[in-house]
């Protein structure tokens, strides 16, 4: 019965959590999208082609006629354009949720911990990476040995990229990063890829990246970013 009562408890605590991360995994599409915006240098405004809001395509009418077929071939050619840069593009959220490790109740209190990794990802056409933002919350359960929880039912946790230099890992890293600055270095390493170079990066049996090109920003396991990614890619529209 005791075993039985934390299974129920853990699953509405996971089930509580996921409602959350939805949420959160709805910002990050917003955050990738936004990204993926790009002005034309028609503009002026945004030389560089940052991320912005477009906005060529607004033809104000002054009534003349010439001027507004002028500025109808222009909008035209910028429609064409957009479609032609951003037509093929699809965005997809994948979770990975698991019970990451825990110890039984007995004599001495028990515990468990349930990891979930979110990753909202943007694809073009040709199924390559240009858009990715990922995120993941470590969930931790004491558990007494009478059954009893050590957090309530409604406690919320606070995902590491929230948490950020709080978390506490630059000082054990042996690159001197914390984990969001990894996190961040693996996203920016994983554009331009397809999911099966992804997921061919080079790791250990732990998923600690053993690619020199990656070993000097991200030395956090990663296979949890793959499979994340890999489940949004399958997932996106």
């Amino acid at each position: 019965m005791l075993l039985l009562k934390t299974i129920a408890i853990l699953h509405m605590e996971e089930f509580v959590m996921k409602r959350r991360f939805l949420f959160l995994t709805a910002v990050l599409t917003a955050m990738v999208l936004s990204g993926c915006s790009q002005t034309n240098d028609n503009t002026g405004d945004n030389p560089n082609n940052t991320s912005g809001t477009v906005m060529e395509n607004v033809v104000p009418n002054h009534g003349n006629t010439q001027q507004n077929t002028d500025n109808n071939e222009n909008t035209t050619s910028g429609t064409n354009q957009n479609e032609q840069t951003g037509q093929d593009n699809r965005t997809g959220i994948g979770i990975v949720s698991y019970l990451n490790r825990s110890q039984n109740a007995g004599d001495t209190d028990g515990s468990a911990e349930i990891s979930t990794v979110a990753a909202a990802v943007t694809v073009d056409g040709n199924d390559r990476i240009v858009g990715c933002n990922i995120d993941m919350v470590e969930q931790k359960l004491a558990i007494s040995n009478t059954g009893a929880i050590g957090s309530p039912a409604n406690t919320q946790y606070s995902t590491k990229k929230e948490l950020g230099d709080s978390y506490g890992m630059k000082a054990a890293s042996e690159i001197g990063k914390e984990w969001y600055e990894q996190i961040e270095s693996f996203e920016q390493y994983v554009i331009g890829k397809t999911v099966e170079e992804i997921n061919g990066i080079k790791t250990d049996d732990h998923g600690y990246v053993q690619d020199n090109s990656l070993t000097s920003s991200v030395t956090i396991s990663i296979s949890d970013f793959q499979a994340a990614i890999t489940k949004a890619v399958e997932n996106a529209l």
